[in-house]
């Protein structure tokens, strides 16, 4: 009896090792059917959102599609473009490759470029123009301001050569401020008064004679007319 319970141990031994290197192979096979299971399912949710973003294309690219086909070109803003047989004539060889009837989408847009191009050369010769308008008007300043410092000067020199005008009984500064003053006079006194200085001239030296009145009125009223005159003239 000693021998069978020896052989029974030895058995329910071995049989315990045997086991537990079975169990151990389990919890091994388990481990590896996780990672397996787990980069499975990284792949699955790799694909899922990969398959979200071409769903999200693809819905935007069919609603461009219809945005596109539901297009109306009178609908917004429309552009004046050459009629196509100046366009045909105007344009350069690499926008007249493409004829109307092979694509007429590319045809519309060769006629869009070719105004593109044209309003662009508009554009630079105006900006052109508006300098040279600037830069003249600057120059026209200058100019102004040096006859108004030479009229100063001018006005300056007559008033220091009245005395040796008055010892030489001579009459420049008068006879330039008659002048000067003459045109805003009406016809019938101008005259009148173109006598009356000839006559002291050549008869009566001391005799006075001089223009009174507003005469920045009077040269504004004097502008006014010659203005409507010219208007008249032009129409």
């Amino acid at each position: 009896g000693g021998s069978d319970a020896a052989e029974l141990v030895a058995g329910s031994g071995l049989a315990l090792l045997e086991l537990k290197q079975l169990n151990r192979r389990v919890w091994e096979l388990v481990g590896e059917y996780k990672e397996g299971t787990q980069r499975a399912n990284a792949g699955v949710d790799a694909a899922e959102l990969k398959l979200q973003n071409l769903q999200y294309e693809k819905n935007h690219f069919l609603r461009e599609i219809t945005h596109l086909r539901d297009f109306r070109q009178d609908a917004g803003p429309r552009i004046e473009l050459l009629p196509e047989s100046e366009f045909a004539a105007a344009a350069p060889e690499e926008l007249r490759g493409t004829s109307k009837a092979a694509d007429p989408h590319q045809f519309h847009l060769n006629r869009l470029e070719l105004e593109r191009r044209q309003r662009e050369s508009l554009c630079g010769e105006r900006d052109a123009r508006a300098a040279e308008r600037t830069a003249a008007a600057e120059r026209n300043a200058e100019k102004r301001a040096f006859l108004e410092g030479l009229q100063a000067q001018l006005a300056s020199l007559t008033t220091l050569s009245l005395p040796l005008q008055r010892l030489l009984e001579q009459k420049h500064t008068q006879r330039w401020n008659e002048r000067r003053t003459l045109h805003l006079l009406a016809p019938p006194l101008r005259a009148l008064y173109v006598r009356a200085v000839a006559y002291r001239d050549t008869a009566a030296r001391h005799l006075e004679l001089s223009i009174v009145g507003n005469l920045a009125e009077a040269e504004a009223l004097a502008e006014a007319a010659g203005a409507g005159a010219g208007r008249g003239i032009g129409g």
